[in-house]
């Protein structure tokens, strides 16, 4: 019986050291793959800075006033060229007034056509 429990503890002693073997072979590739995942994680985040630098770079005011004035031509313009509210022109909706005159020349075409109407009923000239 003690043969047989030796046997038997032996046996749970060998399953034993074979999990905890996996386990740790398991532990350390992960342990691995964080690095290499942190390693990229840095490298990401010092591109993000990089491209940061480069956005705040490429969006100065000043150098965008540099490239519009060489490309575009553009120049900044003078205060003495801005002008009020009062002294734009009044401008009208055309067409409300293109609407109501439509509206009178229907009105203006139908009248015309009850004039000989009545002319008729009442005996006139034809």
């Amino acid at each position: 019986m003690i043969r047989t429990l030796n046997v038997i503890a032996l046996v749970v002693a060998v399953a034993l050291a074979a999990a905890l073997y996996i386990a740790k072979t398991e532990a350390k590739s992960a342990q691995e793959r964080l690095e290499t995942i942190q390693a990229q994680l840095a490298e990401e985040r010092r591109q993000i800075n990089v491209l940061n630098v480069e956005i705040a770079h490429l969006e100065e005011p000043e150098r965008l006033r540099q490239l519009a004035r060489q490309y575009l031509g553009f120049e900044p313009l003078d205060p003495a060229r801005e002008i009020t509210m009062n002294d734009l022109p009044l401008l009208v909706d055309r067409r409300e007034d293109e609407e109501t005159l439509r509206g009178d020349m229907v009105l203006a075409g139908q009248a015309q056509e009850e004039l000989p109407a009545q002319a008729r009923r009442a005996g006139g000239p034809r």
